[in-house]
């Protein structure tokens, strides 16, 4: 039975968005080495770095940082300093701390392991609700959409509800994203939402031309029209 999802009087077969994106998603999903791995730890250490931080500044840091520190051991055990050294190219110097707090909360709490729970991931130090959704969903496979400013853009403009840099805290908007999520696979549709929010569906400027949710999307067939007139 084809599922569909309303919003803002705005309706759509979720199937097809669904099928739209990931056809997508298989031509343009980007790569990068947190995203080739299934290492709980390796996954949260990436996502720490991300924060405000962009993609490509963060691989060669990550890469290194993993090699040092492949395990909450490694990283427990290390001086301060080091780690310090390591992150210093990504202006970082301030959540050094909340980096070693963590790795040693996973050994003396959960014997270096990352736990899968979300409630048990936002209780560790530094752990927000971004990076305990991403670390459930691309480490544990769990059905968990990722909001941030990024995914809200796109959910917002798609039903055509005005957004701003709180609405991700909003609950209409959470339960919205939710419902969006492609429970079968949320994993390939959260890193598609997050880079066709990156590639096409941008914060000024969107190249809704090229955007494979135009058919769903009010804002962008609105931006369409306009600009054909």
């Amino acid at each position: 039975m084809d599922k569909r999802i309303e919003a803002n009087k705005h309706t759509f077969s979720l199937d097809q968005f669904h099928e739209s994106l990931h056809a997508w998603d298989a031509k343009y999903r980007r790569i990068f080495p947190w995203r080739t791995t299934d290492n709980p730890f390796h996954i949260m250490m990436a996502e720490l770095m991300l924060r405000r931080t962009q993609a490509q500044q963060v691989i060669k840091v990550y890469e290194d940082f993993i090699k040092k520190y492949p395990d909450a051991h490694a990283l427990a055990n290390v001086s301060t300093d080091e780690v310090e050294s390591t992150l210093f190219s990504l202006g970082l110097a301030w959540r050094v701390p909340a980096f070693q707090l963590i790795a040693r909360t996973l050994v003396e709490q959960y014997k270096g392991n990352v736990p899968t729970s979300y409630d048990a991931l936002v209780a560790l130090p530094g752990v927000g609700d971004y990076v305990a959704s991403a670390i459930c969903c691309f480490a544990f496979g769990q059905a968990m959409m990722i909001v941030d400013t990024n995914t809200v853009r796109v959910a917002g403009r798609l039903f055509d509800i005005p957004t701003h840099a709180e609405s991700r805290r909003r609950k209409p908007i959470r339960i919205l994203l939710q419902a969006l999520l492609d429970q079968k696979d949320p994993k390939s549709y959260n890193y598609a939402m997050l880079d066709l929010a990156a590639l096409v569906c941008t914060p000024t400027n969107p190249n809704c031309s090229v955007c494979p949710l135009l058919l769903y999307c009010v804002t962008g067939r609105e931006r369409i029209i306009y600009q054909t007139r």
